[in-house]
């Protein structure tokens, strides 16, 4: 994968260091801060594997929408920190999907 998925996966560990709590939508928040930071520092955009990950919810949930994948999984889940573990149970799906391409 990259650089972000290798933070994302620290975050997984700890939260609360990176963004205070379990929360899929302060996760998202710091990915989009992440993203941005990185494309103005670079000069180029990047969004890193989300693009592809949007992809993948959109068809894992049979929906296509404008809305992000966070707001998608957020949809199908009873609160925000369960959507917060619902997102990395997709992402070891995802990520396994794409090493076996």
């Amino acid at each position: 994968m990259d650089i972000l998925y290798k933070k994302i996966q620290q975050m997984r560990q700890r939260p609360g260091m990176y963004i205070g709590k379990k929360s899929l939508l302060l996760l998202h928040a710091y990915l989009n801060g992440y993203i941005a930071y990185h494309n103005e520092i670079n000069k180029e955009p990047n969004c890193f594997f989300l693009a592809e990950f949007q992809e993948y919810i959109q068809r894992r949930f049979n929906l296509y929408t404008t809305h992000s994948w966070a707001d998608i999984i957020i949809s199908f889940s009873l609160n925000d920190e369960e959507a917060f573990d619902r997102f990395y149970q997709l992402l070891d799906d995802f990520s396994l999907k794409v090493q076996s391409y």
